[in-house]
């Protein structure tokens, strides 16, 4: 809704020459945008967005080395980008840096979300649990976790239509048009409904006698603050990753990142509030993994058993602890210095299961209790 350009600090170009590791976004893996004026408007020509596989190779180009900027539109829509090695999580430091368009009383914020690539096929998987990183609002009483929204393609989808929009609040609305804009609702999206899952942070939105501003979040958050402010303000810690529940994550490293817009808003004449992402940088792209990062094991090399509603591990000695996930990252189990553990409780389905051994090394690789 800001201002369309990209700022691209001149230090980031310094890191690349002398990294062995590329410290930018090296793909876009998905880019799956709510609507919003500018979605449709930053592509050059209409052909690069009339297709799916179009509009993430134009993210790629814009996102690939910094090179430009995508939106994400309203609340929920979302990227996800990969690099070419993991973000190692040092711990006490900033690990990264989300580069946006955001500017004093003009924040966008963003929801950071972080993945493992626990089976090292290059991509996150339904089964590979997502991270949110808890920025300063994580713990507002007016966060919305799991807020759920469904935008409704226009009937015709003509070019003055407002987007209208229900949520699992029991509330709706409308993205309103605005005049010069084009249709709001993603070009290349087939389908004529978009829904969207994720934490919500509340409005913040000051109209100052249709002088509006947006005024930023502490810290946490993409877009939230100008490119050139403090690493305390644009840095986010590896540390910060919580699960479903929100507890800490304890994560060694991770491959992936999902930003998606975080507020559902509307500033008058500028707009509905969204998320534009021009870069993110790895702030030390060639720390090493630390000897207890995780490791991806076949089924065939982790050995287990499952007989009268135990869990138990047959071919690693010294065991420290045997932790039990939900697909979706939801603490369930944790026992310590036990080789088995007690899963008679769970209702039948596929888990995440975790193991550490003495020497701290982790392994975590799914399982199936039928």
């Amino acid at each position: 809704m800001k201002k369309i350009f990209s700022f691209l600090s001149f230090w980031v170009f310094g890191l690349a020459l002398f990294a062995e590791n590329s410290p930018n976004i090296s793909r876009v893996i998905e880019y799956r945008p709510a609507p919003g004026q500018h979605i449709n408007r930053l592509f050059p020509t209409q052909d690069m967005s009339d297709t799916p596989e179009n509009a993430l190779k134009f993210a790629n180009e814009k996102l690939v080395n910094n090179a430009g900027m995508v939106g994400l539109g309203s609340f929920g829509g979302y990227v996800i980008v990969g690099f070419d090695h993991p973000i190692v999580n040092l711990k006490g430091e900033y690990d990264f840096k989300v580069l946006g368009n955001a500017f004093t009383n003009g924040a966008e914020p963003g929801i950071v979300m972080v993945c493992q690539d626990l089976n090292k096929n290059g991509i996150p998987d339904d089964d590979e649990p997502w991270y949110e990183l808890a920025g300063s609002d994580y713990n507002h009483p007016k966060t919305i976790k799991n807020y759920e929204i469904t935008y409704y393609r226009p009937n015709p989808d003509g070019q003055k239509s407002a987007i209208r929009w229900t949520d699992n609040q029991g509330d709706e609305g409308e993205i309103k048009h605005l005049g010069a804009q084009g249709t709001m609702y993603p070009l290349w999206i087939a389908e004529n409904t978009l829904t969207f899952k994720g934490t919500k942070l509340r409005n913040t939105v000051i109209d100052n006698g249709g002088m509006f501003s947006l005024p930023a979040f502490e810290w946490g958050y993409a877009d939230n603050h100008g490119n050139s402010e403090p690493i305390e303000k644009n840095g986010f810690k590896i540390d910060w990753a919580v699960d479903a529940d929100g507890n800490s994550a304890d994560l060694t490293h991770i491959d992936f990142i999902k930003i998606h817009t975080a507020q559902l808003q509307q500033a008058g004449w500028l707009g509905e509030t969204s998320t534009e992402v021009t870069g993110i940088v790895d702030l030390h792209p060639d720390a090493k993994l630390p000897s207890n990062a995780v490791h991806a094991m076949k089924t065939a090399d982790l050995e287990i058993s499952i007989f009268a509603g135990h869990l138990t591990i047959k071919n690693i000695e010294n065991i420290r602890s045997i932790s039990v996930y939900s697909i979706h990252g939801s603490s369930l189990i944790c026992t310590k210095n036990q080789n088995s553990t007690d899963i008679s409780a769970l209702p039948n389905g596929i888990y995440l299961l975790k193991v550490t051994d003495k020497d701290n090394k982790t392994f975590v690789q799914k399982f199936i209790k039928k």
